[in-house]
């Protein structure tokens, strides 16, 4: 069966900061197996220069003069995109450009066009999330919010190797759409998923295989615990991705369950956690919440995606 092309967007502002998760994504994937969308939110033209009211010779010059030099701006930040890029391997005829005049927040704006243009994630270097988790816990409109987590977010963070990731599973809905996620956009991949929760009965990391998981864990986790994790596994298997890629894993819960999460991480080199976003708390809910937003402050040399 061949395999469909990922379609993710990457915002990008002219800075070498905003166009990093190249690397990553080209370490994840063949860049041949991607489509790119470009996005770029071009400074918008003064009053004066808009609308149909005869304008002066002189206000003519200078909006002239002003869109010639937003043209130049936009073909400079394309072409500084497409050259980084190209040295990752990825080929023009696979990066679609689009340009839009910026009207709102750009965390906002590219969620929008990421829900318009149905990609499968929006990519953004870590600095840029920090903005964009600004820009969207301070939106208060609700819709618009809900628009916002319909598109998965991936964040990225320094050097990473893509070759495991880990899954936090909570018993809730989310988690399960987090799986989801990471099975249809790993499947293809040789990445390992580990499905992680904390559990208060053990004092050391306990892991094994999907099949083995009642057997071997459920002396540390009830039986509810237990179903989130094998749905979870189940979910990643509907997606072709064979047991010995799976491991499930319960770490300790000793009060710094973020900690224990981002160490046992860093430890057994995973380079991408998912995490699941409880979309009738909107994002504002989700990036108050203590776990999450330590996560997603705190992680380096890892990609984090939430959906």
């Amino acid at each position: 069966m061949q395999t469909l092309p990922k379609c993710l967007l990457l915002p990008i502002d002219g800075t070498n900061e905003s166009l990093r998760p190249a690397k990553f994504l080209s370490r994840l994937y063949p860049p041949s197996e991607v489509r790119l969308i470009l996005c770029y939110f071009s400074t918008p033209p003064p009053p004066a220069y808009c609308g149909a009211v005869a304008q002066s010779r002189e206000l003519l010059a200078k909006k002239r003069q002003f869109f010639e030099k937003l043209k130049r701006d936009e073909r400079r930040v394309f072409d500084q995109a497409l050259e980084a890029l190209a040295k990752e391997g990825f080929s023009k005829e696979f990066i679609q450009e689009h340009v839009e005049q910026k009207n709102m927040g750009t965390a906002k704006q590219a969620c929008l066009l990421g829900d318009i243009r149905k990609v499968d994630a929006i990519v953004v270097q870590k600095q840029v999330k920090t903005r964009l988790a600004h820009l969207m816990s301070a939106d208060p409109s609700s819709a618009l919010v809900q628009q916002c987590i319909e598109c998965p977010i991936w964040m990225t963070d320094g050097e990473i190797d893509p070759g495991k990731a880990a899954i936090y599973i909570i018993d809730e809905e989310a988690s399960l759409r987090i799986a989801d996620h990471a099975g249809y956009m790993l499947s293809d991949t040789g990445v390992d998923i580990a499905l992680i929760r904390a559990a208060s009965k053990t004092s050391h990391p306990l892991s094994c295989r999907p099949s083995e998981a009642v057997r071997e864990l459920s002396n540390y986790a009830d039986a509810h615990q237990l179903s989130y994790l094998l749905r979870a596994s189940a979910i990643l298997a509907d997606y072709g991705i064979a047991e010995n890629r799976i491991r499930i894993t319960l770490i300790p819960e000793r009060g710094g369950t973020v900690t224990e999460i981002l160490s046992w991480c860093a430890a057994n080199g995973i380079g991408i956690i998912g995490l699941g976003r409880t979309r009738t708390e909107g994002v504002r809910g989700f990036l108050k919440t203590s776990a999450t937003q330590k996560i997603t402050s705190d992680f380096k040399n890892m990609a984090v995606w939430v959906a």
